[in-house]
C-alpha cells in the first residue's frame, strides 16, 4: 500500500439510495470505501445516480445524466483528487472519463464491476471503459476476461467484499434458527442454469422443496410469492436463516457470483454452492456445501439440517475464511495496491485467476 493517505473520489452507490426499497444497506460500493478510509485514505463519496435523480425531470436518472456529467467535471476541479474510482454502473461514459483525465493530468482512474460478463450489455461497456481507464476490476475470473477485453491494460478479479460492520449477523453460533434455507431472487422468471439444466427459479425452489425433509423452514425473497425484501427485512432474512443457497444465472464463468454470496456467507450462513463456479479452488469442502448435481444438492442440504453441529463448524469455517480473505480492507488495498503498478503478493492470493 502507498505510504501517504491518497484522495480518492469515489463515484457509486454506498449505504443509501432515493429509490425506494433498494437493498444498499449492503451496497459494495459502501464496503469498499470502508475499507479504503480503513487503509489510511482520504475517501470522498459521490452517489452518482442520486444526483442524477435529483438534478432530473420527474426525478429521472436518464434526465438527470448531463447534469451529473457537469456536476462531476465541477466537483473533481474544486477536489483535486489523486484517484477517480468508477464504481459499478455506466452513467459517466467515456467520453466524459477522457474530459476529466485531460483536465487532470495525472490522475489515477480505476473502475470496478460486479456485472456478469455474459450478458452483451455489460461487456461492452465495461470494455468501453477499460480503454480509457488506468484499471479495471470485475467479478469474474479465469482467461475468459481477457478474450473479452483484450491483452492491454491493467485488469484484476474483484472478490465480492464482506464487511465486519455490515454484515453483521452470526448464524454459525445457533443450532437453530427461525428458517432452515435461504434464497433470494430478483426476477425468478428469467431462466437460471443450474446443473446444466434451465430452470425458471419458482419451479427450481418448488421441485427442492418436494425432496427436502418436512421439518425444513425455507425463507424467500422475490420467489415463491415472497416480497423481494429490502433494508432491514432483508438483514433479518439473512441473520436468522442457518443456510445459504448461492445460485446465480450461470455458474460457468469462473468465480462470479451475484454479491448476495458475500451478504449470506458474512452472516454465517452455511453456504450451499455448485461446483463449476470454481470456488473449490478457494474453499474446501470443510468451508462451504459443494454440489454438482441436483441430487447432491438436496443430499447436502437434508445432511446439514439434520446434524446441526456439523452445520454450525462448517458455517463458521466458511464464515472465517471467507472474511480473512476477502474482507473490505484487503480487497480495497489490492485495488490501489493493483492499479498503481505493484507486483504481485501472497497478500492477495486471488490476484492469479485471471490467468
Amino acid at each position: 500500500m502507498p505510504q501517504r493517505s491518497l484522495k480518492i473520489v469515489h463515484v457509486g452507490d454506498f449505504f443509501s439510495s432515493l429509490k425506494k426499497r433498494s437493498p444498499s444497506q449492503f451496497s459494495v460500493g459502501g464496503k469498499l470505501s470502508n475499507g479504503l478510509i480503513r487503509n489510511g485514505h482520504h475517501v470522498i463519496n459521490f452517489a452518482y445516480r442520486d444526483i442524477a435523480r435529483a438534478e432530473g425531470w420527474f426525478n429521472s436518472r436518464y434526465l438527470g445524466k448531463r447534469a451529473l456529467w457537469r456536476a462531476l467535471k465541477s466537483f473533481m476541479e474544486t477536489c483535486r483528487p489523486d484517484i477517480l474510482l468508477l464504481g459499478h454502473g455506466y452513467m459517466i461514459p467515456p467520453e466524459i472519463i477522457l474530459d476529466i483525465r485531460r483536465a487532470h493530468p495525472g490522475l489515477t482512474t480505476i473502475q470496478w464491476n460486479i456485472d456478469a460478463l455474459f450478458v452483451e450489455d455489460n461487456v461492452r461497456d465495461f470494455v468501453a471503459r477499460h480503454h480509457v481507464v488506468d484499471a479495471s476490476f470485475i467479478s469474474t475470473a479465469g482467461s475468459l476476461v481477457r478474450e473479452l477485453i483484450g491483452h492491454e491494460g491493467i485488469v484484476g478479479f474483484l472478490p465480492n467484499p464482506v464487511d465486519w460492520s455490515v454484515e453483521r449477523g452470526r448464524a454459525h453460533e445457533h443450532a437453530h434458527l427461525e428458517a432452515d434455507l435461504f434464497y433470494a431472487c430478483g426476477n425468478p422468471a428469467r431462466l437460471r442454469r443450474v446443473c446444466g439444466r434451465d430452470w425458471e427459479m419458482n419451479e427450481f425452489c418448488q421441485e427442492l422443496e418436494q425432496h427436502l425433509p418436512r421439518s425444513m423452514k425455507f425463507s424467500y425473497a422475490g420467489v415463491r410469492g415472497a416480497p423481494y425484501y429490502s433494508g432491514v427485512d432483508y438483514a433479518h432474512l439473512l441473520e436468522g436463516t442457518t443456510m445459504g443457497l448461492n445460485i446465480s444465472r450461470r455458474a460457468d464463468y469462473f468465480l462470479y457470483s451475484s454479491d448476495r454470496l458475500a451478504h449470506m456467507i458474512g452472516n454465517g450462513q452455511l453456504i450451499h454452492i455448485e461446483r463449476q463456479t470454481g470456488y473449490d479452488h478457494l474453499f474446501s469442502d470443510h468451508e462451504m456445501s459443494f454440489f454438482s448435481s441436483f441430487d447432491e444438492l438436496v443430499d447436502n442440504i437434508t445432511r446439514y439440517h439434520k446434524a446441526p453441529q456439523e452445520r454450525q463448524k462448517v458455517a463458521e469455517a466458511g464464515w472465517r475464511r471467507y472474511h480473512e480473505l476477502f474482507n473490505e480492507r484487503r480487497v480495497a488495498e489490492y485495488i490501489i495496491h493493483t492499479a498503481l503498478g505493484g507486483e504481485s503478493s501472497q497478500e492477495f492470493p486471488w490476484a492469479s485467476c485471471l490467468s
